[in-house]
C-alpha cells in the first residue's frame, strides 16, 4: 500500500505579486528622457514601432541597448519584441552593452542581383580600400529599390545611382548623407490641373457610377494594347458589372 504524502499548499493561496515594471533590462532614466524627447507628441501605438526606431537611429546613428529598453517601456511593449523588430531590419544598427557604436558615416552598397551584374562587388571592394576606417564603414546591403540605376549605393540616407567609387567618395567627403527630395506634384497642383474631376462629377451627381466605370474600362482597354483580346476582356468585365451573360468569345 502506497504511503500518503502531505503537501503544504498554504503559500499557493495568495495572489502572485505584480511586477512593478516589464521583464528585462532596467531602464536608464536618461535614455527614457531622450526617447520621450525624440517621440514628442507622437502616439505610442505599437504599429508605430518602426517609425520610432527610425527616430532614435536618425538622432544617434545607432540603437543602443539602453534606448531599446526605454522605448519598450514608453510604448508598453516587451523588450524582446522591440529588440526582434530592431534586429530584423538591415538599416537599424543595434549596439549591445559594451559594444562600440558604428562610425558616423555608413556606406551601403547594394549587393542583390541587378547591382552585382553591374559591378557592385568591385565597387564595394574599391570603397573598402579607400574609405573603410574609423570615420566611415562600407558594408553590403539588400535591395534598396534602385535596380534601374545599378549599381546603387547609399551614403547615410543619400542614394547614389549608377554609383562609381568617385561618386561615393565625393559624397562622403562632402558629407552628403541626407536624402534628396525629388520634385513632385502636390495635391493642390494636381487638383488645379484637373485631378479628381471624375470623382467630383460622380459625387456631385453630374455623372453616374456606371459612366465612370465605363470610362475606366475604356482606359483599361487602351492600357492592355487595344487588341481584340483586350476588348473581349473589357466586355466580360462590363457584363459581370451589369450582371449580364458574358459575350461570346
Amino acid at each position: 500500500m502506497s504511503e500518503t504524502v502531505a503537501v503544504d499548499i498554504s503559500r499557493l493561496s495568495g495572489r502572485r505579486k505584480l511586477r512593478s515594471g516589464p521583464k528585462g533590462r532596467a531602464v536608464d532614466p536618461r535614455a527614457l528622457a531622450d526617447v520621450r524627447a525624440l517621440l514628442g507628441d507622437a502616439p505610442r501605438r505599437r504599429d508605430l514601432l518602426i517609425e520610432h526606431l527610425h527616430r532614435i537611429q536618425d538622432a544617434h546613428g545607432h540603437l543602443s541597448a539602453a534606448h531599446l529598453a526605454a522605448l519598450a517601456q514608453e510604448m508598453r511593449l516587451a523588450q524582446t519584441e522591440v529588440y526582434e523588430v530592431a534586429t530584423f531590419y538591415h538599416h537599424f544598427d543595434v549596439v549591445k552593452e559594451g559594444e562600440a557604436p558604428p562610425p558616423p558615416i555608413t556606406v551601403r552598397v547594394c549587393e542583390t542581383l541587378s547591382c552585382q551584374m553591374a559591378g557592385a562587388d568591385a565597387l564595394r571592394a574599391s570603397l573598402t580600400t579607400t574609405l573603410d576606417g574609423r570615420d566611415v564603414r562600407v558594408i553590403g546591403a539588400p535591395c534598396i529599390g534602385r535596380c534601374e540605376h545599378a549599381p546603387a549605393a547609399v551614403v547615410g540616407r543619400h542614394t547614389i545611382d549608377d554609383a562609381t567609387p568617385q561618386k561615393v567618395e565625393d559624397a562622403v567627403r562632402a558629407r552628403r548623407t541626407e536624402a534628396v527630395a525629388l520634385a513632385y506634384t502636390d495635391l493642390a497642383a494636381y487638383r488645379a490641373a484637373g485631378g479628381y474631376r471624375t470623382l467630383a462629377a460622380c459625387t456631385s451627381g453630374e455623372r453616374t457610377v456606371d459612366h465612370a466605370f465605363a470610362r475606366g474600362l475604356q482606359l483599361l482597354a487602351v492600357a492592355l494594347g487595344g487588341g481584340a483580346l483586350a476588348v473581349l476582356f473589357v466586355r466580360r468585365v462590363s457584363a459581370r458589372w451589369k450582371n449580364e451573360p458574358p459575350p461570346a468569345s
